[in-house]
């Protein structure tokens, strides 16, 4: 899910600093299940990071989780939600098509303003 010139742990920290209300964790027993964060721009909201515990795919959490995005997004009165997949990520492309997400011909392209370092292993 992530890629090396992107530290989760860095954007989860940039998260609870910009609408913290749009990071959502699902936590049962005491442990973690599932995330998703969004965001809103006045224009369209996005969602970003998605994830759910292997043992616990299947079971809804991935989307309850989207459910609950769209509906704080729909009530910060954003119109419309986006999100990027990786092309040859076809279960992820399958997920979101089952919650009624369209492809969208558009080219999506983006620029680094902060170079993260590597990050330490953490546990």
């Amino acid at each position: 899910m992530t890629r090396p010139w992107n530290d989760p742990y860095r954007d989860i920290e940039r998260k609870l600093t910009v609408q913290p209300e749009l990071f959502l964790v699902a936590v049962r027993e005491e442990r973690v299940r599932g995330s998703v964060m969004a965001g809103y721009d006045g224009h369209r909201g996005w969602l970003y990071y998605l994830a759910v515990d292997p043992a616990d795919r299947g079971t809804g959490i991935g989307r309850r989780l989207v459910r609950e995005a769209e509906e704080r997004l729909s009530a910060m009165g954003c119109p419309k939600v986006q999100l990027m997949v990786r092309p040859e990520n076809a279960r992820a492309r399958g997920f979101y098509a089952a919650l009624g997400y369209e492809d969208v011909d558009t080219w999506v392209t983006g620029k680094r303003l902060i170079a993260d370092e590597p990050a330490p292993p953490r546990p």
